[in-house]
């Protein structure tokens, strides 16, 4: 019973509360309203500052009272009830008097309703526009008030404000003190809410001081994951390449490297068999020219720039394994050197047919290359273990600027274009393969044109005494294209032999010497269009030191007769090679050398007179880096005295290479 008397009191206190509120509004309805919405909109702000530029086009101070309730009201939409309807005590001792004042409260309470509807919203109603809507029920639905909605609101409201406090508690630590609602004009509002469109602006300049930034970083990243720049910028078919100064390589850390590579293997369509083909020949006429002065001429892959400084720096090479078997005897085991071949009448117990197995043939390289204000500059040096017992021995020693070349590489009278692949570390006895200290100059001269000039070191080898470097061996070579499919070079050497006898009177004697060389490739595309033919004829007076065989064995450019006079050797020798591919990554090479020596009639008969070599191979290449090969070598040599002696030996290689070229 004290229950009901309770709610029934509540009931009470709340159509007194909304009877008294009504009459307010009948005075000064204008005032009432705009009271409320002040205050909605003062609290709508200091809960959420985000709302200041919605509310303030919402808040015109030019528009009426009413309506501009109504537009509060409708932005604060998801605010809590303004109006709370409070409990009361029963005094349960004054059972008469509360029944006595409970059935006249009701009598008035239902007078007032029926007169006019109460403004104050329902204890559970989520929306504050109920809170200023005018309720169209009937005196006779009041009744429902005393459901005991009003105690549940009551209590969900005090959580609710309790829940509020530390939030309120922390706003008032971090923000500056601020007027009640209920003493704010609406001018105040205003002015808060300018302010808060004049911090959200001064955020919005951050953020998008921010995101060019981020776009700056973006920039950069993508600089770092496209492919590094060329150095050079030179054709392919020039002797030395044209580097351009402005051109710098950059490489990126391995974590964006890789990211690079994975996305450049999601949008790289997969090759076609065509590309793999053209891509797979490309790479195997690079490394079958080994030539360092024309590598690398559009590009520099993985290179490193050096910290502190514009240069880059790039590692090469290859580590190859090798197993040489030896079906006869050879003087030297690990390669095939024809010249060195017994022949019939020498001692059978002297040499024994061997085999080997090596990775001395392997080698390595740096490539350095820095962009300056006349132009880049590259310096490259080389070797590998082919010395005895596997001990270093230099191949590539030069620096390069422009189309200028100074130090130790491939001598100008070599086509490293026309040279055959092949598995033996030896190479054919009759192609022209020196390197040798030089200073060179490769003008080029039209676009199917380019011309060699070269001064280099004579070092002449001189039997029954000693050569004598004085004045060094010039150089002039032309390469030429007449056609896609063909490519030709020709070159011409003159040299000053000179040589002092051995003994206690010894002199010096000299004689000029000279040499041609014509050699070429030509595509053959009857098979595929990788197919191609390689050949070279050389001859010449003195010219022993710059053939392949001749300078393995040593000294065959002059030799000393029995009175001191100085003679020359005359050469002649050449080659003839046939690549043809079986498939995409399959290639054979069938080759045939020949060195004839031309001796003064005073030699001796066991003296070198002719050799003769050929082979044949097969090498896959299962990835870009990776070759493994097979190669049948067979040789003979013919001395002065026509005695003669051949050779047969099989090789096996593997090889990695560092780079893909």
């Amino acid at each position: 019973m004290s229950i009901v008397r309770g709610m029934v009191t509540s009931f009470v206190l709340v159509s007194a509360w909304s009877h008294s509120l009504v009459a307010q509004e009948a005075q000064d309805p204008n005032q009432a309203i705009d009271s409320q919405a002040k205050e909605s909109l003062a609290k709508s702000v200091e809960s959420d500052p985000s709302k200041a530029p919605d509310i303030a086009n919402a808040a015109d101070p030019n528009e009426p009272a009413p309506a501009k309730a109504k537009t509060i009201a409708k932005s604060e939409a998801t605010s809590p009830a303004t109006d709370i309807a409070q409990t009361a005590k029963a005094d349960e001792t004054a059972d008469a008097e509360k029944q006595a004042a409970t059935t006249d409260a009701q009598s008035g309470s239902v007078n007032a309703v029926s007169e006019k509807p109460s403004s104050a919203t329902t204890p559970d109603a989520e929306d504050p526009a109920n809170a200023l809507a005018v309720s169209d029920k009937e005196s006779s639905d009041a009744s429902d008030v005393e459901t005991g909605k009003s105690g549940d609101a009551a209590a969900a409201m005090t959580t609710q404000e309790r829940s509020s406090r530390p939030l309120e508690a922390e706003k008032s630590d971090s923000a500056p003190a601020m007027k009640p609602a209920s003493e704010m004009s609406l001018a105040d509002v205003i002015a808060l809410v300018q302010q808060q469109q004049e911090q959200l602006a001064t955020q919005r300049k951050q953020l998008d001081a921010q995101s060019k930034q981020i776009a700056s970083l973006s920039e950069e990243l993508d600089t770092l994951r496209a492919p590094p720049p060329a150095l050079t910028g030179g054709n392919k078919d020039s002797e030395t390449p044209a580097f351009q100064p402005d051109s710098v390589i950059a490489q990126a850390d391995s974590d964006i490297e890789s990211e690079s590579e994975e996305a450049s293997k999601e949008d790289t369509p997969a090759k076609t068999t065509d590309e793999i083909k053209q891509q797979t020949g490309d790479e195997v006429l690079v490394a079958q020219a080994d030539d360092p002065t024309r590598a690398l001429l559009d590009d520099f892959p993985g290179a490193w720039r050096l910290p502190g400084t514009q240069a880059a720096l790039s590692i090469g090479g290859y580590v190859k394994a090798s197993a040489v078997i030896n079906q006869d005897p050879l003087e030297i085991k690990d390669r095939f050197i024809v010249g060195s071949i017994p022949v019939a009448g020498d001692n059978p117990n002297s040499v024994k047919a061997e085999s080997s197995l090596s990775a001395s043939q392997s080698r390595l390289n740096f490539d350095l290359r820095e962009p300056t204000d006349v132009g880049t500059m590259r310096a490259f040096i080389e070797g590998d273990f082919a010395e005895d017992n596997d001990t270093f021995r230099l191949r590539h020693a030069f620096g390069q600027w422009d189309r200028m070349l100074a130090g130790k590489t491939w001598s100008a009278f070599v086509d490293t274009l026309a040279s055959p692949e092949e598995v033996d570390f030896e190479g054919l006895n009759g192609r022209i393969r020196v390197r040798q200290s030089q200073l060179r100059f490769s003008p080029r001269i039209g676009e199917d044109f380019s011309m060699v000039l070269s001064l280099e070191d004579p070092n002449p080898q001189i039997q029954d005494g000693s050569g004598v470097t004085r004045i060094p061996d010039v150089v002039v070579a032309g390469r030429f294209e007449p056609h896609e499919r063909l490519h030709m070079k020709v070159g011409m050497l003159g040299r000053q032999i000179r040589g002092q006898t051995e003994g206690e009177r010894s002199v010096v004697k000299k004689k000029a010497a000279w040499g041609l060389t014509l050699s070429g490739r030509f595509t053959t595309p009857i098979l595929d269009d990788r197919d191609g033919l390689l050949f070279q004829l050389s001859g010449g007076t003195a010219i022993g030191r710059y053939v392949n065989d001749l300078g393995s064995v040593g000294s065959y450019d002059g030799i000393f007769d029995e009175d001191g006079n100085l003679e020359l050797f005359d050469v002649l020798s050449g080659y003839v090679s046939y690549q043809h591919w079986w498939g995409e990554v399959t290639r054979s090479n069938f080759t045939v050398g020949v060195v004839d020596v031309g001796n003064p009639g005073f030699v001796e008969g066991d003296a070198y007179k002719r050799t003769v070599r050929a082979s044949a191979n097969l090498i896959w290449t299962p990835t870009p880096r990776v070759d493994v090969g097979w190669e049948l070598l067979w040789g003979e040599r013919t001395n002065q005295d026509n005695a003669s002696g051949d050779a047969l030996q099989t090789q096996f290689m593997a090889r990695y290479r560092f780079s893909q070229q």
